[in-house]
């Protein structure tokens, strides 16, 4: 979350969203989260299994995967150095657009009673 962060953000304050996954809802990364994001939705606090809620989720990992897959990877630190840079390389236009996405998508929930949207 740090080095996310400190490239897209440049380390402006924010709040971190948290999902439902469950490395995400372990009590240790509960308590690492209170302590080092400036603001964050604690995984009780959010709905299970809303990854349209999540800019990552709906628009930017799909972004990664695309230009990370644009080759094949001979190993996993081949695939963790091209997605550090890919993170890095990710217009700045593509996550301002995907924050902006946002509220539409909480508003589209709301109006689904937490069902399925898209």
């Amino acid at each position: 979350m740090k080095p996310l962060k400190t490239i897209l953000f440049n380390s402006q304050k924010g709040v971190f969203q948290q999902d439902s996954a469950p490395a995400h809802k372990a009590k240790m990364t509960q308590e690492w989260q209170q302590r080092n994001a400036t603001a964050f939705i604690s995984a009780e606090d959010w709905p299970s299994g809303s990854p349209d809620l999540n800019p990552m989720d709906y628009k930017l990992w799909a972004v990664l995967e695309e230009m990370t897959c644009r080759r094949r990877h001979k190993n996993l630190k081949s695939l963790k150095r091209c997605l550090v840079k890919a993170a890095a390389d990710i217009p700045l236009e593509t996550v301002r657009a995907a924050i902006a996405e946002w509220p539409e998508c909480l508003k589209a929930c709301v109006k689904a009673e937490g069902g399925h949207i898209e």
